[in-house]
């Protein structure tokens, strides 16, 4: 019965640490720039252009911090393509090597992309999303 326990006990711990950055209940979580990805086609594959492309944040009051680890400049801009941006964040260009970070104060579903290169688009979803 004691191994049983322990062996539940280290299988739950190490579950813990495999869990993928794109569910955050920490206060921080971080988004890179897809290498390469101002040129379309990472919108296609399973990685998308944002990495993670869709997080979502247990509560509020978590910081997301955009990172470009491309060769070109990008932004992260609140809203999509289509509509256009939503003003709720907006990072400006984003240099190569640069990064933006914005507190997510509020429960709700935030869908941003990168104006200079519009298929790139990705979903902050904090709390509930609602």
């Amino acid at each position: 019965m004691r191994y049983l326990f322990f062996s539940l006990l280290v299988i739950s711990a190490i579950g813990l640490f495999a869990v993928p950055q794109a569910f955050a209940d920490h206060d921080e979580i971080t988004i890179e720039n897809a290498i390469g990805s101002s040129t379309p086609g990472c919108e296609e594959t399973a990685d998308g252009c944002f990495i993670p492309s869709v997080v979502v944040l247990a509560k509020a009051d978590t910081v997301v911090t955009w990172e470009n680890n491309d060769t070109a400049a990008h932004t992260a801009t609140s809203g999509s393509p289509s509509d256009g941006p939503s003003g709720v964040f907006d990072s400006s260009l984003i240099m190569a090597g640069g990064s933006y970070s914005v507190t997510f104060d509020e429960a709700g579903t935030y869908d941003y992309f990168c104006m200079v290169h519009t298929w790139m688009s990705g979903t902050v979803i904090v709390g509930d999303g609602g």
